[in-house]
């Protein structure tokens, strides 16, 4: 992802810089006014600019219609000290305006408005062809005789990967219920008690993979 900072002061540029830096935005460019700005934008068709307003040969409020322009994808941040531009700004379609200094929260709740997050998949062998899911459409996981199954939207499907390193690749997707068994955790809406053995019940699959007593504690905090 490029980013665009455009800032006539140098040591706004360079605190700019770092913060993007932090949210692992490292692709950076930068301008000291709008004109500029212009030219790199054409140049380069950057994700986001960051945009001042008061500088020097064409001021940010001029410079963004131009920049929408020249890169309709692009979007715009601008960054001043002043809040009297905010509803013009809003006006020439700003994703967010904020206002200097500007912190790392504010920065991060920004970014988060212009930046789609990338949805996870899985690639496995389907037949002869090589396929993709979103792990989110993934329901469970589980290993017999050697061999990992994952159940989905398509299907039982097996794959070559091994549980430990599912759990290791999508933490925040799946939890594991017993030494061989993941599960979703969006997907899980119940545990299912039979004698002194509990069950995990999911939302798609009818498979209930076995709950080890150690796990138990975990999954009823999901479910509350």
């Amino acid at each position: 992802m490029k980013a665009l900072i455009v800032d006539d002061e140098p040591l706004a540029l360079i605190r700019m810089q770092k913060m993007l830096e932090h949210f692992g935005i490292n692709d950076v460019i930068s301008a000291s006014n709008g004109k500029k700005a212009i030219e790199l934008t054409e140049k380069y068709h950057p994700h986001i600019v960051f945009l001042d307003i008061e500088m020097p040969v064409l001021s940010g409020i001029e410079a963004a219609p131009l920049i929408h322009l020249k890169s309709p994808e692009t979007k715009i941040i601008f960054c001043t000290a002043y809040d009297d531009f905010a509803i013009k700004a809003f006006d020439l379609s700003a994703s967010d305006y904020l206002l200097k200094p500007i912190t790392k929260d504010r920065l991060k709740q920004a970014l988060d408005k212009v930046i789609t997050p990338k949805v996870k998949s899985l690639s496995f062998q389907h037949g002869k062809n090589r396929a993709s899911i979103p792990v989110t459409d993934i329901y469970c996981l589980y290993s017999e005789d050697k061999t990992t199954y994952m159940r989905c939207q398509i299907g039982t499907i097996i794959i070559d990967h091994s549980l430990v390193y599912l759990e290791s690749k999508f933490p925040e997707i799946f939890t594991r219920v017993n030494r061989n068994a993941l599960i979703n955790s969006d997907e899980l809406c119940g545990l299912q008690m039979e004698k002194s053995q509990a069950f995990a019940k999911l939302y798609n699959t009818n498979y209930q993979p076995k709950v080890s007593r150690r796990n138990i504690a975990k999954l009823k905090k999901i479910l509350k």
